[in-house]
């Protein structure tokens, strides 16, 4: 999967604005199928189900407030169920994935707390930019903090929400995998334990 931080600067706008609402809505769902996959994740290796809304660690994972404090929570759930599972042929498959859905949290925030707007001395062209009091948007330093970090235009709004629904796609696929070679290694691993006791 390609580096979030590769595209940050859209030479051309957009004419209309609509255009860049409509991308980042779109972007935007498609980032919230990503957190619904974490969350199916997180279920399996804590509940052992693919579905189980009213679990005591669903709520909590509910609870938490930010996409990289619940990667970050969803990755030492993951860390502690492997290491009761070690022979688990897809752990690092579901460790990858992880990893790449917090490197393109970045970008969903950009675009979610972005600021469609123009710049005066180029009417007519619309971009996504961060907004005048973003901190992390407006770095100081060697380039002004009036030159934003990033400027998106629709097309790039749009190839990030298409790499969203790659990492909900990703993140379903190893939950697949994951939950189904945990239940027959349970399965197997309660015979044994009915062997022993008997």
């Amino acid at each position: 999967m390609s580096n979030p931080n590769n595209e940050t600067w859209a030479e051309k706008g957009n004419r209309s604005e609509n255009e860049l609402f409509l991308a980042v809505g779109k972007a935007l769902s498609h980032w919230e199928l990503v957190e619904q996959a974490i969350a199916s994740l997180f279920t399996v290796i804590t509940v052992g189900s693919y579905f189980a809304p009213v679990a005591p660690t669903v709520r909590a994972y509910a609870a938490i407030v930010g996409s990289k404090a619940r990667i970050d929570m969803v990755q030492a759930a993951l860390l502690s169920w492997l290491h009761d599972w070690t022979d688990c042929p897809c752990g690092q498959n579901a460790k990858d994935v992880l990893r790449d859905c917090g490197r393109w949290a970045s970008k969903r925030n950009n675009i979610a707390h972005g600021l469609v707007d123009m710049f005066i001395d180029e009417p007519g062209a619309w971009f996504l930019l961060p907004s005048l009091y973003n901190l992390k948007g407006r770095p100081l330093g060697d380039r002004a903090a009036s030159k934003p970090a990033y400027r998106y235009n629709a097309e790039m709004i749009i190839s990030y929400g298409e790499k969203f629904l790659e990492l909900h796609n990703r993140l379903n696929e190893v939950t697949s995998m994951l939950g189904e070679w945990h239940r027959i290694a349970a399965s197997e691993r309660q015979v044994g334990r009915n062997k022993d006791n008997a």
